[in-house]
C-alpha cells in the first residue's frame, strides 16, 4: 500500500511543481493579455473593465500633457469626452517586479481623447500592481510620438 501512495504521490508532486513554475512564468502573457483587452475596452467603451482593472488611486498623464485621476478618465469615456475607434497595440516589453508590473509599448490610437484629436502614434508607460491576486493599473503615461 505504501509503494502505490509513494508511487502517486511523486509524479502528483512533480505535476503540481511544473504547474507552480508554468504559473509563475506566465505573469508576463497575464499582463500582455491585460493590456490588450483594456484597448479592446477603450474602443468598445466598456466603463465597467476600465474600473475593475484601476486602482482607485491610478493617475493618469495623457498625450496632451493633462493628469487625471480614475474618476475623471471614467467619466470621459461616459460622457464621450475620450472615445476612440482604433487603439492598436505594438512593441509591448512587460518588466515583473514581484507584485509591480511595468508595460512600455507604442499605439496606433484614432478618435479623441479630452475632446481633443488623438489621432497618431504614441508611447506609453503603464505601472500594475497586483492587489488581492488581481492586476490593477495604477499609473499610464502617453507621449504623442512626432513626425520628423
Amino acid at each position: 500500500m505504501k509503494r502505490k501512495c509513494a508511487a502517486f504521490a511523486i509524479p502528483a508532486l512533480f505535476v503540481f511543481v511544473m504547474l507552480g513554475s508554468a504559473w509563475a512564468q506566465s505573469d508576463e502573457e497575464q499582463l500582455m493579455k491585460l493590456e490588450t483587452d483594456r484597448a479592446a475596452a477603450v474602443v468598445k467603451g466598456d466603463v465597467a473593465t476600465l474600473e475593475k482593472q484601476t486602482s482607485d488611486d491610478y493617475s493618469l498623464i495623457n498625450m496632451n500633457g493633462q493628469m487625471s485621476g480614475k474618476a475623471q478618465m471614467v467619466n470621459a469615456f461616459k460622457t464621450g469626452q475620450t472615445k476612440l475607434t482604433s487603439d492598436e497595440l505594438s512593441d509591448m516589453k512587460v518588466r515583473v517586479y514581484g507584485n509591480t508590473a511595468v508595460i512600455t509599448g507604442k499605439a496606433d490610437v484614432k478618435g479623441m481623447l479630452g475632446g481633443k484629436d488623438a489621432t497618431g502614434q504614441i508611447m506609453f508607460t503603464r505601472v500594475y500592481v497586483k492587489k488581492g491576486g488581481q492586476w490593477q493599473s495604477v499609473a499610464f503615461q502617453q507621449t504623442r510620438v512626432s513626425n520628423p
